[in-house]
């Protein structure tokens, strides 16, 4: 497994690896060196744990040095979800019929949190892929950066790709307007969301509803989350960002559906 508590030796080296992507992590006396290299594409392998290669150098890739009166035998990995909104974008838009209800399950990519034992502040926060920049709101002075992914929103949950540092959510969308509704992009609020593994190892966040009404001309998304429905045997693996000293940069969106 990935993540949990892992011991170090003092001078030792763990690597997290992802085909070329890396995180290599050092414990020395009195620091702790974290080296990221990261990866254009997204990388569709395991995540492996293990130590440098032979001849392996880390003289190129970017550092993080964290310091400490004395660095502990022990740090916490802790999968996270990221750390602003996502906007899930589907391969082809469409549309949800009036007073009509549906769900559609998508997955977002996860992030490597790195806390000292009996800490709530993190060394450092890394995504395995860091998604690229989008702006979701009615203009370009109203609204928030997010992040945005394409995907194929599936309908079946046994057709959703698993990936190690992938999470899936489940979205219900009702339409309660007298027209239909066309979704070409959906705001996912990651950052409140919880996240949890089940027997399997996968990892799953809080579903999402969200209710698309009318109000005053204007259409406008309610939405709330609770946890997964459909999923047994789940564990809650971290809290949301909004109930944690994690960074989040969510704010408010007056829709979550364009």
């Amino acid at each position: 497994m990935w993540w949990g508590q892992f011991n170090f030796d003092e001078q030792e080296t763990k690597c997290w690896r992802v085909g070329d992507r890396l995180v290599a992590i050092r414990r020395s006396e009195h620091e702790w060196s974290v080296w990221n290299k990261e990866t254009t594409q997204e990388l569709d392998k395991p995540i492996q744990v293990n130590k440098l290669k032979a001849r392996e150098s880390l003289k190129e890739i970017a550092i993080q040095r964290f310091m400490v009166s004395n660095t502990s035998t022990t740090l916490v990995i802790e999968p996270s979800l990221a750390d602003r909104a996502m906007v899930v974008r589907p391969n082809k838009p469409f549309f949800v019929m009036p007073e009509e209800e549906i769900n559609i399950f998508v997955s977002t990519p996860l992030w490597m949190t790195l806390l000292l034992p009996k800490s709530d502040i993190p060394l450092t926060d890394i995504p395995f892929w860091r998604p690229s920049d989008s702006w979701f709101g009615p203009s370009t002075m109203s609204g928030d950066l997010c992040y945005s992914k394409y995907t194929d929103a599936k309908m079946d949950n046994s057709l959703l790709e698993k990936r190690p540092h992938r999470a899936s959510t489940m979205v219900t969308l009702k339409n309660e307007q007298d027209e239909p509704l066309r979704v070409e992009r959906l705001n996912l609020p990651v950052p409140a969301l919880k996240l949890y593994t089940n027997q399997n190892g996968d990892f799953w966040s809080d579903q999402v509803s969200i209710l698309q009404i009318k109000e005053h001309g204007k259409s406008i998304s309610h939405v709330r989350h609770n946890p997964p429905e459909k999923t047994l045997s789940l564990e809650l693996v971290s809290e949301s960002r909004e109930l944690s000293n994690k960074p989040s940069f969510l704010s408010s969106i007056k829709s979550l559906v364009d």
